[in-house]
């Protein structure tokens, strides 16, 4: 009787070795995870922005309507308008001149002193540099309305300071100017008249930044020509 012998079994057919996915596939996979990521990462980036886009298209919408308030002469009903864009879109440009136009409200509804903290809460708040300037200069104007002199003189200096045309920075040195005489600070009332005759001859505020400092100095400075003042003092 023959014996079967059965063969056996060799390397390759007991041990198939598992081979890796060609280098080209694991590239396509990088390539494809990696243009997932950025597609969920440029959604992200579009819905922020437009969503940031919708929010100033409502504040601004919202802004107007107050503004329009304001001009029909509805106070109370701009006020509110305002007080409510300023707390749901804070943030936005138009919540910022909200609380320029509020507080300026505020001025004509004799608030001075509610302005004045509400102004310099919000400065504290480093708002964008286009509303710096008038913010400040609004304070001052606060300060000045609540018989706070010295610190609207300050309050004005800074706006000047900061303010890029000169014709603004002439504007409120004299504004400075003016506070700084009515709180009896004549030295830096001099300072900031004196400024306006040094650096900013040309603007408007030339001639009564002379006057002031005629006055101040007992027509010692101010180069006022006997024209002009002759007909000041009409």
């Amino acid at each position: 009787m023959a014996t079967t012998v059965k063969p056996s079994p060799t390397t390759s057919q007991s041990q198939t070795p598992k081979l890796s996915a060609p280098w080209y596939q694991r590239q396509q996979r990088l390539l494809v995870t990696g243009g997932i990521v950025v597609a969920v990462a440029a959604a992200a980036v579009y819905f922020v922005k437009e969503s940031a886009s919708r929010k100033e298209q409502f504040a601004a919408r919202t802004l107007s309507q107050a503004q329009a308030a304001t001009e029909s002469g509805n106070l109370p009903q701009a006020s509110s308008d305002l007080q409510r864009l300023i707390s749901t879109y804070k943030g936005t440009d138009a919540a910022a001149e909200a609380v320029l136009l509020l507080n300026q409200i505020r001025l004509q509804n004799d608030q001075a002193e509610l302005a004045a903290s509400n102004l310099r809460e919000f400065l504290a708040g480093h708002p964008e540099q286009q509303f710096v300037v008038p913010a400040t200069g609004l304070l001052g104007a606060a300060l000045e309305s609540g018989k706070h002199w010295k610190d609207a003189g300050d309050a004005y200096s800074q706006a000047a300071e900061k303010a890029g045309q000169d014709y603004l920075k002439a504007e409120y040195l004299v504004d400075a100017g003016r506070a700084y005489r009515l709180g009896g600070v004549n030295d830096k009332a001099v300072v900031a008249y004196r400024t306006v005759l040094d650096k900013y001859r040309k603007t408007p505020n030339l001639v009564e930044a002379q006057l002031r400092l005629a006055e101040l100095t007992d027509g010692k400075q101010g180069d006022v020509p006997a024209d002009t003042a002759a007909t000041a003092a009409k």
